[in-house]
């Protein structure tokens, strides 16, 4: 995985993370059913979506196994939360492990 492929998936996951859901992580559609086997028009758009839904939950564990400072950081860039004094030493720390964990989880 390389940067922008990462950077990529934080902005997903800070938009999945902003998102208001009230449901119970059972999806609208599934991409795994159709009448009679037939594949429609958007059966490669689900599957895409179904991935980077995935991707997100999966960065979203890797985050959560950050050290506290680290996460901190992340969620300061991304989801606008209060800067602490260390901030860009923890981030760019962060960003490495990320893209380290990431490598071995997400084959993106």
């Amino acid at each position: 995985m390389n940067e922008a492929r990462l950077m990529q998936i934080l902005t997903n996951w800070a938009n999945w993370m902003k998102q208001d859901s009230h449901r119970l992580g059972y999806p609208s559609k599934s991409s795994f059913l159709s009448s009679g086997g037939a594949s429609t028009e958007d059966t490669f758009e689900l599957m895409l979506s179904d991935m980077d839904l995935e991707h997100c939950r999966t960065m979203d564990a890797i985050i959560d196994s950050l050290e506290p400072t680290q996460k901190k950081a992340i969620y300061s860039r991304f989801l606008n939360e209060k800067k602490s004094i260390d901030y860009s030493y923890q981030l760019e720390k962060a960003f490495s492990n990320l893209l380290l964990l990431a490598s071995k989880r997400i084959f993106a």
